[in-house]
């Protein structure tokens, strides 16, 4: 089950480290990231009770990056931030040393208008 939020509780626990931050918290932060003076249509009964919905599942599971610390408190395995690290080094790496691709460039005969 994968929430639409999964990258902002991903990103507000690995700022609070290993002592976690409980589900209204959580769930305050996410709101007011998403809604500002312009837009309202999000509902923060509905935010916090899908966090903590989608928390408690998959605090449930082992492969989970999500572990229940307290009563209604979660925080980020520290094995997964290291992971984490890795995966972004890697990536970072890939871009660093894939080769750019050049366009190709027209042929000097030939002459293309441009209309618009």
């Amino acid at each position: 089950m994968k929430n639409i939020y999964h990258r902002d509780i991903i990103e507000i626990l690995l700022a609070h480290g290993r002592d976690g931050l409980r589900i209204k918290n959580i769930a305050r932060r996410i709101y007011n990231k998403h809604v500002d003076f312009f837009v309202s249509d999000i509902d923060y009964g509905e935010l916090r009770n899908s966090v903590g919905r989608y928390l408690w599942e998959q605090a449930r599971r082992m492969e989970s990056p999500f572990v229940h610390t307290h009563y209604g408190t979660y925080a980020i395995k520290p094995d997964f931030a290291i992971q984490l690290d890795l995966f972004l080094d890697n990536a970072i790496r890939a871009d660093i040393n894939k080769p750019e691709q050049t366009k190709p460039r027209p042929h000097p005969h030939h002459v293309q208008l441009e209309l618009f």
